[in-house]
């Protein structure tokens, strides 16, 4: 099965890590120590949305996984996070449209980059105490 043309049209590699763009413009709104408060509780329920992803995956709820990849790059992009934002809507995507190997795929791929994602998150959650 190939890849939806919707999909193929959101260029990941050319989306950054984390989008300080939208950061300073929440900084702007609401201060930087809600910024990082909101960054915080985003990494704290990181973890147990990750495992929630992994184990809808493994089980194959292809509906469930939909939801939680949703919520999970929901969350990606409300804290900068554009390119976890990014993979998380082509996958929810593919799911939504019934593309449940190429969903499976890119849901794959999220997992696997959401950890150095976090890292990168964490590090400028550490910078906004300075």
């Amino acid at each position: 099965m190939t890849a939806h043309p919707e999909a193929e049209s959101w260029p990941l590699e050319d989306t950054p890590t984390l989008d300080r763009g939208v950061l300073t413009a929440h900084i702007n709104d609401l201060g930087a120590e809600l910024v990082r408060q909101i960054a915080e509780k985003y990494l704290d329920d990181a973890p147990a949305s990750v495992a929630a992803v992994r184990g809808a995956l493994e089980a194959q709820d292809l509906p469930l996984l939909q939801k939680l990849i949703h919520r999970l790059g929901g969350g990606a992009q409300t804290v900068g996070l554009a390119a976890l934002s990014a993979q998380a809507r082509k996958a929810e995507h593919a799911l939504r449209q019934g593309h449940n190997d190429e969903g499976i795929r890119e849901a794959t791929r999220l997992l696997a980059r959401v950890g150095g994602d976090l890292t990168v998150l964490d590090e400028f959650r550490a910078s906004l105490k300075d």
